[in-house]
């Protein structure tokens, strides 16, 4: 192999491959079989409006073109260099350090779905039992500020906490910054479309 080139990263490829096979398979069975309504359908007002399929088609293409992007890059040789003097020897190996940052990702990314899912109508039953409330969370599910408890709680959990996860530290430019973008996501999805409920609120 020439000097100062890259060997393929069998890691970075399989990784590539696996994630390109699934956005494949979500968007040419899954959602199809799946998903009633259209990528773009018509309002009430005749307007173009997203259909169900709008935002899955969205990211599950996003996500097949970065896993053609990981492979591309990958078999040019932009992995890791073969094991040699000064190199580490457990490099492109599974060690006890991969096992451990998988589990801290799976906990803080299932946490801050959970938080997503369940806090909202979590918090409305604990104020139907105190009597605050007489209304179940399917009826307040598109009502302030019922409908953001989740979806802030469980963002800002899972952004800021991967965030600090991968910096070793919790940076107050880290925290200004998830809750800018979690904001801006409020304005676009639930002010700006008035048609699309944020998550997860369509399915409760």
């Amino acid at each position: 192999m020439a000097p100062g080139r890259r060997a393929p990263n069998p890691w970075d490829t399989g990784f590539g491959a696996a994630l390109l096979a699934l956005s494949l398979l979500a968007l040419l069975v899954w959602f199809p079989n799946d998903i009633k309504g259209g990528f773009i359908e018509q309002g009430l007002a005749g307007k173009p409006i997203p259909g169900d399929a709008f935002f899955p088609v969205l990211l599950a293409s996003a996500l097949a073109a970065l896993a053609a992007l990981q492979m591309v890059l990958a078999l040019l040789g932009r992995g890791t260099r073969p094991p040699g003097p000064g190199t580490d020897p457990q490099a492109g190996r599974l060690t006890a350090g991969n096992l451990r940052f998988l589990a801290v990702f799976h906990v803080l990314v299932l946490t801050g779905i959970g938080l997503m899912y369940w806090l909202g109508p979590a918090a409305v039953a604990a104020m139907n039992t105190l009597g605050v409330l007489d209304l179940d969370y399917r009826q307040l599910s598109d009502s302030a500020p019922y409908k953001y408890l989740g979806y802030l709680a469980g963002g800002f959990l899972m952004t800021a906490g991967l965030i600090a996860f991968a910096e070793g530290q919790l940076r107050r430019r880290a925290l200004l910054t998830v809750t800018v973008v979690l904001a801006l996501a409020v304005l676009l999805f639930d002010v700006a479309l008035t048609n699309v409920l944020l998550p997860p609120n369509a399915d409760q």
